[in-house]
């Protein structure tokens, strides 16, 4: 440990002095006037190599550019070589070309701010304006840039008028950067990603004509930037890629529905699907002492899920903008996800629990390489291969938690069949019926897919991570660095050699031995003038593939890797499953990333020997049985046990069953099965009736790292009944409040008080889901503590759920007019005198503490959120609300039509020494 620790010192000592040495340098030459750009050394700028012999051999081999669009927008079987040629083209160009940016406006948004933005919007849409394009002018053989430069190049013979419409920076040959002028539409609408407002169909997506980068630094463009920064951060727009919208689309999600997204992370989805679920659409009326108020309270719920806690706190980051209380934040191994319904609901038409469930797995993303250049050099066959069972484990939890009558959307941002397809046909293959394809192309318009294929050949790669770095291990730099440790290690073993470990596996040595490079392993990799299958397949094999033709063929030592389940159909099979309603979306058919997506009706409950595989499944990944156990037995031999009602049912089902007092397992698959039995802390008690590795134990970070104040892996519990009073006198709440949604993450005067949604509360929470899984984040802030010492209540109220609280406020409440409300949105200590003799008036009589302030005609419509958390002292009054909220509320009122006050007179503020009270802090 004390060695590891100094190697690192070490190295980032080295590291401080090369940076230092570096820097000055710089500072030297730019004393003595030398043009350092101009001496950077070509290595310093490294363009990543659009290029991989294995990843386009093997699509290639596997049929990927065997269809092309027609002029119908159909899509056709390529006729010969040179249109399937021409089709590999189109496919390698538009994967080589940066990935253009795409965002969405929030459909939970009030229909008058909706409007509006649409309305700013339509200056950027379909308006072509001239902007400057900077590419590096050092670039691979390959690529995006070369193809661009030449298509500008064509573009200028061309031209009529014979202006130059490129030119290269100061007119310097020698410069790294060379400046092309288009002429581009900004933004182009997304026609599938829509609403309904009022009779009338409503876009609500756009992708951009540029790329994030050429966004961000490019003049002309800044209009369009600044207004996407804006709304983005008051959460009134949500930057996602266009192909990420399609699965909660096809999902078809409604109000009060509820919703369970297995892998949520980053959120981008989960955000979508919370808009609709989530949003202020249903009304219910709260009538309290002398009013009736509009209460939006959403009646349905999303269950947010993620394997990795990290990654769970990333999602409720991204989440909060929309600060929704109809979301449950949970971190367990999706495989493992708990299931809730009674036990006698199992097998019939009263199974699971979901209405609908997003399977958005974990996979390669060779989809993603257009934003992630690194998977060009990373692609691995292998990995797709070692995915393929975790996939399939997921999708089958989700259709087991999925009601009957419910929907299932399964997706990947990878284009490899052994990630989807075959995942697809071994799920409807397990289900037997249970499960049957949607085909939802027809509600999914401007959507270009192409269908899902039936047949697909199954490779895979040599155990190559040696060969792989086999260069890089035999550099004279390796060389030297091996003789070093090698001296190093005689000099402690006191003169004598220690044991060298034999290799493992002799035959992969051998294999490393006879390893040839292959001739089509060229970067970048050179087509194939002939398509058919004899010269492919040569290719294939040439760069280190095998291929089976059935699973019989496969070796014991890679069934691991490569599983029965990774094979086609068989054509009988391939009739029934209809996999052609699979959606495929593919880089160069709309501009975007590669993505699959297959949407599952699930029509009946799962049998018993589908709920036993799906736990058979779960297990197998942590290593608790044997990989494809059910293919070792005739299904009748399958070991039975006789239940209390008569009933029999499978070892396996039992199993699963025994969950039921367990909290799932959090964490990466794999990294469990090492651990030290010896361990205490995760020790596992000796129960051979559950099994080896039914539970795996959640991860505890050695380090403790600061953690948010509202986050944390504690359970939600009842608040102290001590704590209301004060509370409820001071705001002067009535008798209607519901102080059984309020919950808090400790026991006794808690830090925060949350608003939990009524179905959450009662469908998960009241369910016991806190004791199967690791809950991370749900509910808004309420109520947060504060010290006053002159006040009963030692709580002030909170931004984040004061819609939810006002509409039983009795007390502390002031209604305003626009210009008091916008005076309002201002930072720091504002004086009473700038405000109108009305709202100062109001202001004095009331006690220092927290207090609401709301827009004067929006106070009953509190789905539109227009209220303020102000804060009283002696002699000003400071707002309680974050920048970017304010600037959400300033877009609303001049949506709603109300111009910002002078601004001279919100410069009114007094000094900080003025505004302070001795007996009150918060």
């Amino acid at each position: 440990m004390g060695r590891s620790k100094w190697n690192r010192k070490r190295k980032a000592s080295e590291r401080a002095a090369k940076a230092d040495k570096d820097h000055k340098g710089k500072d030297a030459a730019n004393k003595n006037g030398e043009n350092t750009k101009a001496n950077k050394p070509s290595q310093d700028y490294t363009v990543a190599k659009t290029s991989n012999p294995k990843m386009e051999s093997y699509y290639s081999y596997i049929g990927l550019h065997n269809l092309a669009k027609s002029s119908n927008g159909t899509f056709t079987p390529c006729a010969n070589d040179t249109e399937k040629t021409a089709e590999r083209e189109r496919f390698m160009s538009s994967l080589r070309a940066i990935l253009p940016a795409s965002f969405r406006i929030d459909r939970s948004l009030d229909p008058v701010m909706q409007a509006k933005l649409i309305e700013e919007m339509k200056e950027f849409v379909g308006k072509e304006i001239e902007i400057e394009i900077e590419l590096p002018k050092r670039s691979e053989a390959t690529g995006g840039t070369k193809d661009l430069l030449d298509s500008v190049k064509e573009t200028e013979e061309g031209d009529e008028d014979g202006n130059n419409n490129s030119n290269s920076k100061n007119g310097d040959a020698d410069n790294d950067e060379v400046v092309i002028k288009r002429k581009i539409a900004p933004a182009k609408p997304i026609p599938f990603l829509s609403t309904t407002t009022s009779g009338t169909n409503v876009i609500l997506g756009y992708q951009l004509s540029v790329d994030r980068r050429t966004l961000r630094r490019n003049p002309s463009l800044s209009p369009l930037h600044e207004w996407m920064k804006i709304h983005t951060d008051c959460g009134h727009l949500t930057r996602q890629e266009t192909v990420s919208m399609i699965p909660p689309v096809v999902l078809d999600v409604k109000p009060g529905m509820s919703v369970l997204d297995m892998c949520a992370a980053p959120g981008s989805k989960t955000c979508q699907l919370v808009e609709v679920v989530g949003g202020m659409n249903d009304c219910n009326v709260v009538n309290t002492d002398d009013k009736a108020v509009k209460h939006h309270e959403p009646k349905g719920y999303v269950v947010a899920n993620d394997a990795e806690p990290k990654r769970a706190y990333m999602l409720v980051t991204q989440l909060r903008r929309l600060q929704s209380p109809s979301v449950f934040v949970t971190s367990c191994d999706g495989q493992y996800f708990p299931i809730l319904d009674e036990k006698k609901d199992k097998g019939t038409e009263r199974e699971g629990m979901f209405d609908r469930v997003l399977c958005d797995v974990p996979c390669s993303g060779d989809g993603t390489v257009r934003k992630n250049p690194g998977i060009w050099k990373q692609w691995n066959q292998n990995g797709a291969l070692a995915l393929h069972p975790l996939q399939l484990s997921i999708a089958l939890r989700g259709a087991r938690v999925a009601c009957v009558g419910g929907y299932m959307v399964y997706s990947t941002c990878s284009m490899n069949p052994t990630e989807n397809e075959s995942v697809v046909a071994e799920l409807l293959r397990i289900t037997d019926g249970s499960l049957v394809l949607v085909d939802p192309r027809s509600r999914m318009e401007g959507l270009v897919a192409r269908p899902g294929v039936s047949t697909w050949k199954v490779l895979r790669e040599h155990n190559s991570r040696k060969r792989k770095n086999s260069k890089k291990k035999n550099s004279p730099k390796m060389i030297a660095k091996r003789k070093e440790w090698e001296e190093k290690r005689q000099k402690e073993s006191n003169g004598e050699d220690a044991p060298r470990r034999e290799p493992e596996n002799a035959v992969e040595e051998q294999e490393k031995e006879k390893f040839e490079r292959s001739p089509y392993h060229t970067i970048p990799y050179i087509a194939p003038m002939t398509w058919d299958e004899d010269t492919l397949r040569e290719r294939t094999t040439s760069l280190g593939f095998v291929e089976y033709s059935n699973y019989n063929e496969v070796e014991p030592e890679w069934r691991r890797r490569v599983r029965a389940s990774c094979f086609p159909p068989t054509e009988d099979e391939a009739k029934a499953f209809e996999l052609h309603k699979c959606l495929r979306c593919l880089p160069h058919d709309m501009d975007t990333g590669g993505f699959f997506v297959a949407l599952f009706k699930k029509v009946k409950p799962l049998s018993p020997d589908a709920d036993a595989r799906m736990h058979q499944l779960a297990r197998e990944s942590r290593g608790g049985i044997e990989v494809d156990a059910h293919l070792n037995k005739e299904s009748n031999d399958v070991e039975m046990t006789e239940t209390e009602d008569g009933n029999e049912e499978s070892v396996l089902q039992k199993r699963g069953d025994d969950e039921v007092n367990r909290k799932a397992p959090t964490g990466k698959i794999g990294q469990y099965h090492n651990r030290k039995k010896n361990d205490a802390e995760d020790a596992e008690p000796e129960n051979d009736e559950v099994g080896e590795v039914e539970q795996a134990p959640i991860v505890h970070n050695k380090k403790k790292k600061k953690e948010h104040n509202d986050l944390s892996n504690e359970d939600f519990v009842p608040i102290d009944k001590n704590i209301w009073p004060p509370i409820v006198e001071q705001f002067g709440l009535g008798p209607g409040f519901p102080k059984e949604q309020y919950m808090a993450r400790a026991a006794g005067e808690a830090k925060v008080l949350y608003f939990m949604a009524k179905s959450i509360k009662e469908e998960l929470i009241d369910k016991g889901i806190q004791d199967r899984v690791t809950v991370i984040n749900s509910g808004l802030k309420a109520f947060e503590r504060c010290s006053i010492a002159d006040n009963r209540s030692k709580y002030r109220i909170s931004q984040e759920a004061i819609q939810f609280v006002l509409p039983y406020m009795t007390k502390r409440l002031l209604v305003v007019g626009p210009d008091d409300f916008h005076k309002c949105c201002a930072k720091g200590f504002m004086g009473f005198d700038i405000f109108s003799q009305k709202f100062q008036d109001e202001v004095r009589d009331l006690k220092s503490g927290s207090f609401v302030v709301a827009l004067e005609g929006q106070q009953f419509d509190v789905g539109k959120k227009m209220l303020l958390i102000m804060w009283k002292r002696d002699n000003c009054l400071e707002c309680f609300v974050s920048k970017t909220e304010m600037d959400g509320m300033i877009s609303k009122l001049r949506a709603l039509g109300h111009a910002p006050p002078d601004p001279v007179d919100c410069e009114k503020m007094v000094e900080g020494e003025q505004c302070v009270e001795s007996n009150a802090t918060t």
